[in-house]
């Protein structure tokens, strides 16, 4: 979770450090006293990575938001995100950009619908990461699979995406298993599933930015105030 017990290897002793470290330690987010028993190994994927929340409607599938991570080598971590962007993964009707501006996030969220097909997955709310990459020579587009999950976001998403996108995965989720409500138009009707698009776009420009502190110390002291402010 969130790149926790995430390590970048360069060799042979740096992958038996990062093993030692990871095997026996406590997993993250456990309700028990669980450990980690076992530890993965991945190839090392360049480019940039996602976030796809994905809702299923007994196989039928539509992308309720679209993510690119921002992180960066910070404090001796190979990866601290700085932030998380939410991106269109398809043009507005009434947009006048570029044909292809939205390539490869187009190419990432067909890559995510095929990967939870291919895993059996029919129904209910998925949050998938992967990493694309375009070839500077062929411009060919080279997306990899990092994790599926079968859970939501684990964020505060709903205000964000309500305000860029016009809905929320969870409203969805609600429409994929009640069906088309009658109306739409009132709040306390819901949302109708055939009125969400298969892709996302954009209305407004979004992302949560993540603190990163640049100095170790002891928090004494939460200005809530200027937090509220920032709010």
């Amino acid at each position: 979770v969130a790149s926790d017990d995430v390590h970048l290897c360069s060799d042979l002793p740096s992958l038996r450090k990062a093993f030692s470290k990871i095997l026996q330690s406590p997993i993250f987010g456990s309700s028990v006293a669980a450990k980690h028993e076992q530890v993965l190994i991945q190839e090392f994927a360049t480019g940039t990575e996602y976030a796809i929340d994905v809702v299923c409607r007994d196989g039928e599938r539509k992308a309720a938001a679209l993510w690119r991570y921002d992180k960066r080598a910070v404090n001796g971590a190979p990866f601290v995100y700085h932030a998380t962007e939410l991106v269109p993964a398809r043009k507005n009707d009434d947009d006048d950009g570029k044909e292809g501006e939205t390539a490869v996030e187009e190419a990432v969220c067909n890559y995510v619908f095929d990967a939870l097909d291919a895993l059996g997955i029919r129904w209910g709310l998925s949050h998938v990461e992967v990493i694309a990459e375009t070839s500077p020579t062929t411009g060919k587009i080279r997306v990899r699979l990092v994790e599926v999950n079968c859970r939501q976001h684990n964020t505060d998403f709903i205000p964000l995406t309500n305000a860029c996108v016009g809905y929320n995965a969870l409203d969805m989720v609600l429409a994929a298993h009640l069906g088309n409500l009658d109306g739409g138009s009132d709040e306390d009707e819901g949302l109708p599933w055939d009125a969400v698009p298969i892709l996302p776009a954009t209305r407004a420009h979004g992302a949560i930015v993540h603190f990163v502190s640049h100095v170790e110390g002891r928090i004494s002291r939460i200005r809530f105030d200027i937090l509220e402010e920032m709010e």
